[in-house]
């Protein structure tokens, strides 16, 4: 049977699945935001003296250097000319690498497609180290925008002491030094002609111990580095290089050494496409239906029990961390295409909240007075917004995570009849208004249309939880958001929020324009009165006159919304 040719990033995206890798970048991966190379920093500081001296037409920068003084240029010798100290070598160095005004305003200077790239494949777990020959810091930045503080070595004296390298949560190797290190800068052939021991050891375990995956290094000029990645006998998982342009010879022989593949692609593509594949794989095992429904069952199980559900407990416990930990709050919240970036952030947390909602939904269901604590405390944090410019989508995101729970867990109440909990989860989780000052209940602010900008999605994502894990029908699942939602705007305008857009059918009548649950509300009210379960907990001040006068407002308000669709 003939073998089959896949993509080079699918074939890496695997490989990636079950290995650690090490990823090479060089200076194509920070050319395209406008980043100067090593040879440009230098040439620009050469051009800069011969300025000040009043050289006029000097051709080539480094000739000119080798004649007027004798020797050829390093960053040492440069950098002590130019300034009088670290701090003004430091400062001198700046300007080259950190973006200004301008720099920001037009996206120059900021972590690339490829850089962030990375960042997402090192926060799957699946890139432990980047190693970089760029002086820049593009690499550190798009690793803590994705939630990770990467450990840094910047010359070779980092080294000693580091910890073990799989205890890392990523390693940054400055291959060259970096900029704000100006004695660790190295670019002359001399100067890389041969690294120090200590980071010639560190490469040698690395090399064995990794895959690798390079991109934007065109391997012409390093020699030391040529030579780590050479003297590695073993071959032990799978080597890719990705470059726009044919390999040099030197670096097809040093690919051919390690019987890597060569990916015509640039950086940014290459490395995007590979974290693209490895975050699909990585749904569809994710969206695998048994793996929630055996969470289900085994909460189920759990609450079946006459004593505390210790197991469900714990199960709650890592889903409600697993989602508190996704990086959603670390931003970035400006983007190029900030539509775009809200749909695959808000599908990513669609996909990581699967189990979590499911376990919620379930808990509130046929839990008790001792369960509810177990999610009911986490909505706060969950909520908690974010203090940053940006866009505004991205930013109210943040917060979708505590919408999510409170709906899994309302609905599920609501369709139960489990009054006490539905009030609690109505009332008790308190977030900050942002817009009005103070706090207000969460349920009351943070409705889907502010956190997810789409209620139906919302309700699309929970129906599987209960027609699938808690059998309600299609029809009962959809009366028991009706009534969930119809009761969070009663609770909303009790927390003295205005009216918003709830997603809820009109009642059947033809010319009528009531809420659909509004006639079950009522008849719940006639038949119960002041004894009715959700007065008895305190909700909408806990009488009928009350609830009854906040139900004609939002009646009201619903009729008028309807009204003005209807007739345009």
């Amino acid at each position: 049977m003939a073998r089959i040719d896949l993509d080079p990033h699918v074939t890496l995206a695997f490989a990636l699945q079950d290995t650690k890798y090490a990823v090479l970048l060089g200076a194509g991966a920070s050319i395209s935001c406008g980043m100067p190379s090593a040879w440009d920093v230098q040439q620009s500081l050469i051009e800069r003296i011969a300025a000040a001296e009043g050289a006029g037409e000097i051709g080539d920068p480094q000739d000119w250097y080798t004649r007027r003084f004798g020797q050829a240029p390093t960053y040492d010798t440069l950098l002590d000319s130019l300034t009088g100290s670290a701090f003004g070598r430091q400062a001198l160095l700046k300007s080259f690498f950190e973006p200004d005004e301008t720099d920001r305003e037009e996206g120059r200077k900021q972590p690339t497609a490829a850089h962030r790239a990375v960042a997402r494949l090192a926060a799957a777990g699946s890139v432990k180290i980047v190693l970089t020959t760029n002086f820049d810091r593009l690499a550190e930045t798009a690793l803590r925008e994705a939630g990770i503080e990467p450990t840094i070595v910047s010359h070779p004296d980092d080294i000693t002491g580091l910890a073990p390298l799989h205890s890392l949560d990523c390693l940054v190797v400055h291959l060259h030094g970096d900029y704000l290190n100006p004695t660790s800068m190295l670019n002359t052939p001399a100067e890389l002609a041969a690294y120090p021991p200590q980071l010639d050891a560190l490469l040698d375990r690395i090399f064995d111990e990794y895959g690798l995956f390079i991109a934007g290094w065109s391997g012409t000029w390093d020699t030391a580095l040529r030579n780590a990645i050479s003297r590695c006998t073993t071959r032990r998982f799978p080597t890719f290089w990705a470059d726009p342009r044919p390999l040099s010879e030197v670096a097809q022989e040093l690919l051919d050494r390690r019987a890597g593949t060569y990916v015509a692609s640039d950086a940014d593509r290459f490395i995007g496409q590979t974290a693209d594949a490895l975050a699909a794989m990585a749904d569809i095992k994710r969206h695998r239906p048994q793996s929630t429904a055996i969470a289900v069952a085994s909460a189920k199980r759990a609450l079946d029990g006459g004593q505390q559900a210790i197991s469900l407990h714990d199960m709650l416990r890592r889903e409600l961390n697993h989602v508190a930990g996704l990086p959603l709050r670390d931003g970035p919240f400006n983007s190029p295409d900030s539509d775009a970036e809200h749909e695959r952030r808000l599908t990513v947390l669609e996909a990581e909240t699967e189990r979590l909602l499911a376990l919620v939904a379930t808990t509130a269901y046929w839990g008790n007075e001792e369960t509810d604590p177990w999610w009911l405390g986490d909505i706060e944090a969950l909520g908690t917004p974010v203090r940053s410019g940006g866009a505004t989508a991205l930013l109210n995101l943040v917060r979708a995570p505590a919408t999510m729970v409170i709906y899994a867990a309302g609905i599920a109440a609501t369709a139960k009849g489990r009054w006490p909990t539905l009030v609690r989860a109505l009332s008790q989780p308190r977030t900050e208004d942002q817009h009005k000052g103070g706090t207000v209940p969460a349920a009351a602010l943070l409705d889907p249309w502010t956190t997810t900008c789409c209620a139906e999605r919302l309700q699309d994502q929970l129906r599987p939880v209960f027609t699938e894990h808690l059998a309600l029908s299609a029809d009962a699942y959809i009366d028991a958001w009706e009534r969930f939602e119809y009761l969070r705007l009663l609770a909303a305008d009790r927390a003295g929020q205005s009216f918003g857009t709830p997603f809820i059918r009109r009642a059947p009548e033809a010319w009528s324009y009531r809420p659909a649950p509004a006639d079950w509300l009522q008849h719940e009210i006639d038949r119960d009165g002041d004894q009715h379960p959700l007065l008895q907990n305190g909700f909408a001040g806990g009488t009928t006159v009350e609830l009854l006068a906040t139900k004609k407002k939002i009646d009201d308000s619903y009729a008028q919304l309807h009204i003005r669709k209807t007739w345009g």
